[in-house]
Formats: C-alpha cells, structure tokens, sequence
C-alpha cells in the first residue's frame, strides 16, 4: 500500500501539493485560545471535508511525524493520540526525508539540510475514519488544548485527484491537478477564501 501511495504521490503531487488550489480561512476573525475559535474551525474545516469527500469514498492518508518528543512553544503532549484512532486500519511505515536549502556561514553558498522524519500511511473508507476527531486534533494543537495532533496529516483522494491539508487552526489548503474539482468549493464557500490569495483565485475560477 505505501508503494502505491507514494509512486501516486510522486506522480501527481509532488511536494503534497497539485497544479491548483484552494486556500480557505478557518479561525479568523477569533482571538486565540477561545472556545469560539475552535467550534468555527472545526464547523468549517469539516463541512469543506464533507463536501469533498463522501462516506464511502475510499482514501489515502499520508502523516508525516517528525517525532519530536516536546515541542518549544505548545509541547507535543498527546503525540500517539492520532495513532489510536486507527485502531481498525492498518499503519505502514517509511523514513523518508525532507529537503531544505540553507546559506553556508564560512563559502556563502547554498546548501542542504537533510530533516529525517517517519512517513506513516493508512488506507480506507471515509465512513470508517473518525476524521472530525482527526481534524479538531489538529485545530487543538496550536491553540493549546488535548487532546491534539502535531503531525502533519493529508487526506488523499487518488480517484478525485485531490489532496485535503488542514496545516492548523488558520486554514486548509485543497489541491487538485484540475480546475474543475474545486469549482464548486470556489463558489459555495467564497466568503471563507484567505483574501491574500483571492485575487489568484479569482484569476482562475470565477469565470468557471
């Protein structure tokens, strides 16, 4: 199954990321910290998963997990949290590792870091994840609250063509190698796009 994914991965989604996408806001205009943040964040970031996905839609889920045992500014205090919510799946895993570029302090140059971290995949029916559970995890975490989930998380759709990426309580990107997938989501949902971005979305579907 890993081998799979990841040769889809490759393929269609380098980087996690697709030729379009949709950036939507999820907490704002709420202050940090407040009960009102988080059942906005959640209402929202679950309604967009339901209209993407359907009960018995059969996906892909890519986690990635950097294993960090405590995190400096909100502390990884339920890391196997997500984990127990798979009890029914099956969990595969891979190292695999995360490239960035740095400026060499002695030559001046560019060079590479290396950032290990463990690719964890699971596959199976939407109706069989509890993906609301999954997704207030990750709006929980950098609010400060439990139980939450740290590891990144991307719901993969290989039939769709479309990659759901809640990154935290701020926002969710959709992807998708297509216009036309995320036309509806562009319209139904407009007033929750990030206005940084509407004018690049705008660019590409509003004449849709």
């Amino acid at each position: 199954m890993k081998e799979e994914i990841m040769k889809y991965i490759e393929d269609n989604f380098p980087n996690l990321s697709g030729d379009v996408h949709l950036r939507f806001e999820l907490g704002e205009p709420y202050k940090n910290g407040t009960d009102e943040r988080i059942e906005q964040v959640v209402n929202r970031v679950t309604t967009l998963f339901d209209e993407v996905f359907q009960s018995d839609d059969y996906i892909y889920i890519f986690i990635k997990d950097w294993n960090e045992t405590e995190d400096i500014m909100f502390g990884n205090t339920t890391p196997e949290y997500l984990y127990g919510l798979f009890m029914k799946q099956q969990i595969e895993e891979e190292t695999l590792f995360e490239l960035n570029e740095d400026i060499d302090e002695i030559t001046g140059g560019i060079i590479e870091i290396k950032h290990e971290y463990k690719a964890k995949f699971v596959s199976s029916q939407i109706k069989s994840i509890s993906y609301e559970k999954i997704l207030r995890g990750i709006g929980n975490y950098e609010q400060g609250r439990e139980p939450s989930i740290g590891q990144a998380v991307y719901f993969i759709s290989t039939e769709k063509n479309i990659v759901f990426h809640m990154y935290d309580d701020r926002g969710c990107i959709i992807s998708s190698n297509e216009v036309e997938p995320l036309v509806p989501l562009y319209h139904r949902y407009n007033d929750w796009l990030v206005d940084s971005w509407r004018d690049d979305f705008d660019a590409i579907f509003k004449k849709i």
